[in-house]
């Protein structure tokens, strides 16, 4: 009897063994991480440009400098929604001082927002019924976003 419970303790140390390796591989193989100025980033290899905005970045200065201001911001206000949208899904899971550095930084954009308020177009004019719900949710985000930042401000 004693020997049967010693064997069985030992598959099931095994299996927990194998489970937890085998677990540990898959999850962490698309994710990588490495060090910029000294401070871990991560970034998953199914999406490599993901917090990279190179080519939004490059799309702006090429406005800019083509003379082109309204377009220019127009971008910048989309870019500071995702960003904005990204930072309130990503809140509630910090604590103490990584709250505190995205509230700080939250609320200056809350206080751009206040002081250069935009209206969130909600025109549908010209879209296809595949195009639709992908635009409605987006207006439900910017709409989102603005209601965070105006509560945030009141905070």
């Amino acid at each position: 009897m004693k020997t049967r419970t010693i064997i069985w303790t030992g598959v099931a140390a095994v299996l927990y063994l194998a489970c937890f390796v085998v677990g540990r591989l898959s999850v962490s193989y698309g994710v990588v991480t490495y060090k910029v100025n000294g401070l871990p980033t991560s970034f998953n290899r199914a999406w490599p440009t993901y917090g990279l905005p190179l080519g939004e970045d490059e799309a702006l200065l090429v406005l800019l400098r083509k003379g082109n201001a309204t377009k220019a911001i127009a971008s910048l206000e989309a870019m500071l929604d995702t960003a904005a949208y990204d930072a309130m899904c990503r809140r509630p899971l910090l604590r103490g001082r990584e709250l505190e550095a995205l509230d700080k930084v939250l609320a200056g954009v809350a206080r751009c927002r206040e002081q250069f308020p935009r209206v969130v177009d909600t025109s549908t004019n010209g879209l296809t019924s595949a195009q639709l719900p992908q635009y409605e949710q987006l207006i439900a985000e910017k709409r989102d976003v603005d209601h965070f930042l105006r509560e945030f401000s009141r905070q």
